[in-house]
Parts: structure tokens; sequence; C-alpha cells
């Protein structure tokens, strides 16, 4: 019986101390993107996009690494942002905010309006004489620029609540 009781503690005692050691990277994807994510000394992990309770995995890291060079690099990085706490070392990853981009083309040429990698290259037309939307762009301080061919455009804009209004030309 003795024995019986010691095996089952012991069992019990490796048990625990498995369950109660756990991984040390905790990676949640809060985001409604698919975030791909590189740690130090780990392999590429594609996280799927679950913006109501959060997608994760934990992944076995060094301990004795400093917490902020565990992250090498995460993408989409201007659509995404993340937090960390250090208990465990929790990353969480959240959409960032986005504005729309709203346009009037005043100089007469089609080309492209782009933000810094910041929202997709929006094309527009030569003939636009009213404001378009429909476009996002993801930080409240985007540096636009418009380009036709190797020319670049003049561009004025101004932020208005979740809106920014983009003039190209004079």
């Amino acid at each position: 019986m003795k024995h019986l009781l010691f095996i089952v503690g012991s069992i019990f005692l490796l048990a625990s101390c498995q369950l109660s050691s756990p991984n040390d990277t905790i990676l949640t994807n809060r985001s409604s993107r698919t975030v791909t994510v590189n740690l130090t000394g780990a392999n590429e992990i594609t996280l799927a996009p679950h913006v109501q309770s959060g997608y994760s995995i934990a992944i076995e890291t060094r301990t004795d690494m400093n917490p902020s060079r565990r992250m090498q690099s995460f993408s989409p990085d201007q659509r995404v942002r993340f937090v960390y706490t250090n208990s465990i070392l929790t990353f969480e990853f959240f959409d960032r905010d986005r504005y729309e981009v709203r346009i009037l083309n005043l100089s007469g040429q089609a080309g492209v309006l782009s933000a810094g990698g910041w929202m997709d290259n929006i094309s527009f037309g030569s003939q636009n004489t009213e404001q378009l939307g429909g476009w996002f762009v993801y930080t409240g301080q985007p540096a636009f620029t418009a380009r036709t061919g190797n020319y670049y455009l003049p561009v004025i804009f101004n932020r208005s609540g979740a809106a920014f209004y983009v003039t190209i030309g004079n």
C-alpha cells in the first residue's frame, strides 16, 4: 500500500510539475488578418485571424533571452499592432486604427497615391472631379505621395474624424 501511495504521489508530482511549467511565449491573434510571426530560435508561425476570442499558440523559447529580442518580425506590420506582457511573455496582435481615404484629383492626370506602406497603393483616374472614397490608411499620420509616371504630383490633405481628404494637383 505504501508503495502504491508513493507511486501515485510521484506520478501526481511529476504531472503537476509539467502542468505548472507553461511554455514561455504565448502568441494570440485578435486581429482580422492572418499574422505571420518570426521568433528568435523558432520556425515561422502563422496565426489565423480571430477577432472575437483570439487564436492562441504557445511556443517554447529560451527562457534566458531578453523578452524584447524574442520577436524578430511580424507581418503585416503596418496593418496590425502587438502588445506584450512579461509574466509569461504574451504577444497579442490587434487591428490598427484605420482611416478612410477620400481623393479629389484636380491634376488632370492619372496616377498612384501611396502612404509609405501604410495602405495599398490607390490608382486614380485623370477625370476625377469629386471626392472618391472606399480606401483605408492604417496610421493617423500618413505621408501621402502621388505619382504619375516618373513625376510627383502636389498633394494636400487634412483629417476630419476617421477620414483623410486628399486633394491631388492645384
